[in-house]
């Protein structure tokens, strides 16, 4: 047809035996039953043909040429016969003839038909001859007549805006293509045409209510008389389409016939779910055009219609739609039993037969007018079903009857939108249904509907009709004599700020005599969250660390919401305990984080903690399960297997357009230790209190549950995502030492001192004995003699201080102070502590041996280390170990010897021998001392020791610088003597081979040293000389070049012997004199080798007495007429 793709139909064509009468003319514009194709069937031969069939044809061909038909065909049926007298002339068969005299320019509209009745493959080749022909030339012919009642139609529509044109006869004019389209297999086209038709009347209706009224339209805004629904039982209502065809159809009977034939061409399609999906905008758009048209109606009537209409499309849909769990199908049909129970509900109303309603004459009156406008069914449905007009009939005969089938209404409409998802949908008529119940006096049943329709407000943050909602549940839990519930419910709403004063001043002296009456009436308490009747506006600690057994305060700045001042038993905060790391997890949750772009559903803003015991609607999981293996394989070889679930869509659906808010059970916590504030009474609005708690137990604490006790009544709100947390430390007990006359403790006097206690975190509920553990030489004791040190009563975070003794013996070591350790025990608290107490030594005694010659005498310097004075007596120097000693003190006797850090004490003694040799002389110092800071009056004994060695002196070494020339003095630049003298005082029983090295060193830039600076020498009868040449460089006061002597050990002879000869003889090498170089001044640089280093021994202190040291020669420049150096030596 115009404007189409092609198809592929479907055609039933039947055979009628030929009529003049039957054929249509041109003016007869009908698609169905009538004649679209001709065909003239002849087996006559050659004879026949002549005689009579030709004419036959000829008056068959002129009677199609006056219709103006040309479509047709001549079949010509052969036998075998009729080919044998064919073939005696040529051009002589009746095919020829035909075609000669009738199909001479339509070739194609003759065709034969061999032998029909034989089953050879010629025969069977001419039937599919036949009906291949037959096909071409039927869809020739219908496609002519199609595209010519197309125009036709289109140019009926072009004329809808002319006078006299008529809207009925144009619909059955189209629906005559339709029902062609249909006949042809054509559903979807024919559907077009309905909508086609459908729209135009629509913009018809809104052009007629704007006032462009057209004459065919007024027969409908006639009063209606009828408003029985929608009937789908039959595919055609041939009465409702002679009325329209009359144009005597109202409004809701031409709707009622349009949408049956949709609804039917839909269900022959398999689409029942549009059928439910059209319905909606087919009774809302038939409600509107009546309203529009101004049709009258009695009250009600369009809610019976729209009932009836739905009720009888639901049927239907029922039968024609075989999966049930569809949630297309669902989606749709939720809406249509909405729709129903909602206009039944305005019936109830409208007819008095909702509850606590009693029908008036005039409302009973109305209900038999409407049951009357109904009129019957001559449909016959299923045995199952009931007819939609007597499930109406009967909810409008009786209270009973209407509550019963509205109840089954609103729970059919509440399943099906709870089996889709739309659980907003069924709560909206979960409220209903709350309203009906509390109507029939069961609030039992209405407490869940308003529950639920509350949470979802809540959720939704409809929050002024929440609380709304709150009034009707608190309603509802006084009916039920549940005053548990229904004290929560009015604090509830006497907190809401989204109602009125008045209303919330009523429920708040509810609330209160409620809580008066449950106090008096049982010792039950009753939790309740606090998320609504307060707010907390901010939460201060007094300390973020707290010491054990200290006090910890809490500043909470909180709003309330009730209108009156409030009163409470109790203000508690638990106190949890918990590990660092989840204190401060606590914390950077409070933090503000970096902002991200993230969607915000419509209910996050919502607090989870709104009111207690409201439960989510679940969601209903499918029926079924459907599941798929995936098997993968290599070379037979099981690779991989797994199981996928097919409906995962459906079972991981979110069940709303807002996050999960379950909200969980309130639960009080355990208020063991809390911070806690007795009888507090609350302002409306803001408020400052101020907890306090003892802190027990240490650790890392945060803020758990904030508990607001009234009577009976805990009002609880979580604080966990406060973030506050607090330490707590435990300060040990503390013993300090101190002196009380001076800064540091001293050695080797008593003193006075005081131990102080610091208790920390721990307590001394009575007196406690105290045990000391000292390090070796240190001790503390009691003032008191013979007593205890006793620790008297204490509380936490207290100080005492006990007087003691303290001594510890004096040491002469080389540290002025030593730390000793010190333990105190206290039996009570059955633990030691332990300290570190330091001790100056006030004094310190060193010695030293001088040597004169032979003469020794020995010193003893007592050095002060502290500040305090101490008084020495009696001074003495013994050696016990030696008789042969005398040790004779050179002080005065009656001398003062006073020690303190600004004043020291030297002590000179001279030694005598009676021997020649002496050992090792062990010598002791002791004397007496004592101090004003000693607690003990008795002076004090002190003692040193000390073991001197080697120290005679063996011997006597002299040396001095003169000119070469007698009586004449030193001369820069000229030859000097230096003579070495070395005498020895003991008798060693030295062997003559004993032998000694000499060295010689002197400042290159003041002396040249003539010949060997060093040598070996040995001491023949007790004496040796040895002279050099030197060269003073420099004139003035220069001292004596530096000369030292050594112990020679000969160990190594073969090597050394050559060295030793020619070191001997060098005690009279005169040598040209030589500058000693600058690299030559240490003794191994000097040798002749450093191997001769190594056999050099250095004589212990006091062995070797040196008579010239420090002594100085005076030496003359030369005169000479330009500038010399002058060295001046002070």
């Amino acid at each position: 047809s115009y404007g189409r793709a092609p198809r592929s139909i479907h055609l039933e064509a039947s055979f009628v035996p030929y009529d003049p009468d039957i054929l249509p003319g041109d003016e007869e514009k009908t698609l169905v039953s009538r004649p679209y194709f001709h065909i003239y069937w002849t087996d006559c031969d050659v004879e026949a043909y002549k005689q009579t069939v030709r004419d036959d044809i000829t008056e068959w061909q002129s009677a199609l040429k006056a219709r103006n038909i040309p479509d047709w065909l001549i079949v010509i049926v052969s036998t075998d016969e009729s080919k044998v007298k064919a073939k005696l002339l040529p051009r002589a068969s009746v095919l020829d003839k035909v075609k000669g005299d009738f199909c001479s320019k339509y070739p194609e509209r003759c065709i034969v038909l061999t032998d029909p009745n034989k089953l050879d493959s010629k025969s069977s080749e001419s039937w599919s001859q036949l009906f291949q022909r037959l096909r071409n030339l039927l869809l020739q012919a219908f496609d002519r007549h199609l595209n010519r009642y197309e125009e036709t139609m289109r140019s009926k529509r072009e004329k809808r805006n002319e006078p006299g044109w008529n809207y009925f006869s144009y619909f059955i004019f189209q629906e005559e293509l339709a029902f062609m389209l249909e006949m042809l297999g054509l559903k979807e086209d024919a559907l077009i045409q309905y909508d086609e038709l459908d729209a135009m009347f629509d913009q018809f209706v809104e052009n007629f209510a704007n006032g462009d009224t057209v004459q065919w339209l007024t027969p409908l805004v006639k009063p209606s008389l009828c408003w029985s629904g929608v009937s789908l039982a039959r595919s055609l209502d041939l009465e409702l389409r002679d009325a329209v065809k009359q144009n005597t159809a109202s409004l809701l009977e031409f709707r009622n016939y349009l949408f049956s034939r949709q609804a039917t061409l839909l269900f022959q399609m398999g689409r029942a779910w549009e059928v439910a999906q059209r319905a909606q905008n087919y009774l809302y758009n038939t409600v509107v055009e009546m309203r529009a048209l101004e049709v009258e109606v009695p009250k009600g009537a369009m809610c019976c219609w729209v009932f009836l209409s739905c009720l009888e499309i639901l049927r239907a849909c029922e039968e024609h739609h075989v999966s049930q769990l569809d949630e297309k199908f669902a989606l749709f049909t939720a809406n249509l039993w909405d729709y129903a129970h909602k206009k039944l509900r305005e019936l109830g109303h409208l007819c008095s037969l909702m509850p606590g309603l009693v029908p008036t004459s005039e409302q009973l009156s109305l209900v038999v007018d409407l049951v009357s406008g109904m009129r019957f069914s001559e449909e016959s449905l299923s045995p199952t079903h009931q007819k939609p007009a007597d499930k109406l009939r009967e909810s409008l005969s009786s209270p009973e009857s209407f509550k019963r089938h509205y109840l089954d209404m609103c729970e059919q409409a509440m399943g099906t939108y709870k089996y889709i998802g739309r659980f907003r949908s069924a709560r909206m008529i979960g409220l209903e249904l709350a309203e009906f119940y509390m109507k029939i006096k069961e609030p039992q049943k209405a407490e869940n509907f308003l529950l639920d329709s509350i949470k979802m407000y809540q959720q939704e943050g409809w929050l002024y009709l929440a609380d709304g909602t709150m009034v009707q549940l608190a309603e509802c839990q006084k009916c039920l004599h549940n005053p548990g519930n229904y004290l929560k419910t009015a604090c509830h709403i006497a907190c809401s700020t989204h109602l009125s004063l008045d209303v919330r001043l009523q429920y708040f002296e509810e609330t209160m005599k409620t809580l008066n009456l449950i106090s008096d009436e049982s010792s039950d308490r009753y939790e309740m969250r606090a998320s609504q009747i307060f707010f907390i506006e901010s939460i201060t600690l007094g300390r973020v660390s707290v010491t054990l057994n200290d006090h910890q305060s809490v500043t909470v700045e909180l709003y309330s919401n009730f209108p009156q001042p409030v009163t409470f038993n109790s203000l508690q905060i638990s106190i949890k305990k918990c590990t660092e790391s989840e204190a401060l997890e606590f914390v950077q949750q409070q933090q503000p984080h970096v902002a991200k772009h993230k969607r915000q559903p419509s209910g996050t803003h919502i607090a989870s903690d709104k009111i207690a015991n409201f439960q989510p609607v679940t969601r209903q999981l499918p029926s079924q399960i459907d599941f798929h293996i995936t098997i993968e394989r290599n070379n037979k070889r099981l690779i991989a297997c797994g199981i996928g679930c097919e409906n995962a869509h459906k079972l991981l659906k979110r069940a709303d357009s807002i996050p999960s808010s379950s909200t969980p059970t309130v639960c009080k916590d355990d208020y063991t230790h809390s911070f806690s504030l007795p009888s507090v009474t609350l302002q409306p609005g803001h408020n400052s209190v101020t907890l306090s708690t003892q802190m027990m137990e240490k650790g890392v604490f945060h803020l758990g549950q904030m508990c607001l006790s009234m009577k009976s009544l805990d009002l609880l709100k979580p604080l966990t995502s406060v973030g506050a947390s607090f330490k707590v430390v435990s300060i040990l007990p503390e013993f300090t030492l101190k002196p009380v006359d001076t800064e540091h403790f001293l050695s080797g006097i008593e003193q006075a001192a005081m131990l102080i206690c610091k208790s920390g975190s721990s307590s001394l509920n009575e007196e406690s004995t105290l045990s000391f553990s000292t390090s070796p030489y240190f001790s503390i004791s009691s003032r008191e003699d013979g007593k205890d040190v006793v620790l008297s009563p204490l509380s936490a975070h207290s100080t005492v201080e006990v007087p003691v003794l303290v001594y510890s013996s004096l040491k002469n070591e080389h540290n002025h102070s030593v730390v000793s350790k010190l333990g105190v025990t206290v039996d009570k608290w059955q633990k030691t502590f332990s300290q570190n107490v330091e001790f100056i030594q006030p004094f310190q005694a060193t010695h030293r041996v001088y040597t004169s010659g032979k003469q020794k005498y020995i010193q003893v310097i007592i050095q002060g280390n502290a500040s305090a004075t101490f008084t020495l007596s009696e001074p003495r120097l013994e050696a016990p170990e030696c008789r042969d000693v005398e040790l004779v003190l050179l002080n005065k006797s009656d001398q003062i010897l006073l020690v303190n850090h600004h004043q020291n004490v030297s002590l000179l003694w001279q030694l005598n021998s009676n021997i020649p040799l002496l050992p090792i002389l062990d010598l002791t110092f002791t004397c007496s001392y004592s101090c004003p800071l000693d607690a003990n009056p008795q002076p004090h004994e002190f003692d040193y020791s000390c073991s001197i060695q080697n120290f005679q002196t063996q011997y006597l070494l002299l040396y001095t610088v003169s000119s070469i020339e007698e009586d004449k003095a030193c001369t820069t630049g000229e030859t000097a003597i230096l003579e070495i003298k070395i005498r020895q005082l003991l008798d060693l029983d030295l062997a003559d081979t004993a032998k000694l090295a000499y060295c010689v060193k002197a400042n290159g830039n003041v002396w040249a040293i003539g010949g060997k600076s060093s040598g070996v020498f040995t001491m023949k009868e007790g004496k040796h000389s040895i002279v050099l040449d030197v060269v003073p460089l420099q004139a003035g006061h220069l001292h004596f070049p530096m000369v030292t002597i050594y112990k020679y050990l000969d160990q190594i002879e073969d090597h050394t012997a050559d060295d030793d000869g020619e070191l001997a003889d060098s005690d009279n090498d005169s040598a040209p004199l030589q500058p000693v170089p600058k690299t030559q001044r240490t003794v191994s640089q000097l040798s002749a080798s450093s191997h001769f280093a190594s056999h050099l021994v250095e004589f212990s202190p006091g062995q070797v007495y040196n008579e010239s040291k420090n002594q100085q020669v005076h030496v003359y420049p030369c005169q000479t007429t330009g500038d010399i150096e002058v060295s001046i030596v002070q």
